[in-house]
Order: C-alpha cells, then structure tokens, then sequence
C-alpha cells in the first residue's frame, strides 16, 4: 500500500518541480522590459502627473533602447543620449537622459514597472506620474 502511494508522490514532485521550474524561466524572459523595448522606436504616449495630462510637451520625441544600456531621445534631428536601466527583482527602470531640457530631465527618474507588453510599457514613478510609452 505504501510503495504506489509514494511512487505517485514522487511523480507529482517532479511534475510540480519541472512546471515551477518552466514557469518561472518563461516569466523572467517574456516580460522584462528589455525584451520590449530594445525592438524599435518607442514615443510617448501618455505623462499623467496628478491627474493632469502632459503628453504634448512630448510631441515628436522618439526613444531608442539598446540592451547596453544606451538610450537615446531625438526630436527634430536633435539627439540627446543617456542611460537606462531594468531591475528585475525591484521591479523597476532607471532612466537618465543627458540633457538640460526640462522635459526630458521629466523622465530621469526611477520607475515602477506596472505593465508590459509588446506594444506599450506602463510605467509610475514615485510622486505618482505615470507614463505609458508605446510602440512605433
């Protein structure tokens, strides 16, 4: 009685172990930012700051993500180069643009990841701006 019983627990220790495993690995590279936004162009689609709408300001602005870390903004063959960054176990995405421009010093922040996806990455702050920026 003793032998089937363990030899069914056994089999169901390794399917979980084998599923958990495989789930884990799948949520790691299907949604990290870094996935997304290294293909293509990126602009912004909305800057939400207390509730005021602010995504004029970022009219004609397009954002290039490289997986080195480089990010740059262009505008009007103007090019303003920075940094960018994904931490996965915060959650979160670093974004430094060089530049004295007071919009673009808007996005130099650290940055809650709220939603990926392979159109558009969601993103808050901690004075609660959100900023969803959107495929091209």
């Amino acid at each position: 009685m003793k032998k089937p019983f363990l030899l069914f627990t056994l089999k169901c220790a390794v399917i979980l172990y084998f599923a958990a495993c495989t789930n884990i690995q799948d949520y790691s590279i299907a949604n990290t930012v870094s996935t997304v936004v290294t293909k293509g162009m990126w602009k912004v689609n909305l800057c939400q700051d207390q509730s005021k709408e602010d995504c004029n300001e970022f009219a004609g602005y397009t954002f290039s993500f490289n997986l080195s870390g480089d990010v740059t903004a262009s505008k009007d063959g103007v090019v303003v180069k920075g940094k960018w960054a994904e931490d996965n176990i915060s959650n979160r995405l670093t974004l430094n643009l060089q530049s004295d421009d007071a919009v673009l010093k808007k996005l130099n922040n650290y940055w809650s990841i709220s939603n990926i996806s392979s159109m558009q990455v969601v993103l808050e702050n901690n004075t609660n701006t959100k900023l969803n920026i959107t495929s091209l």
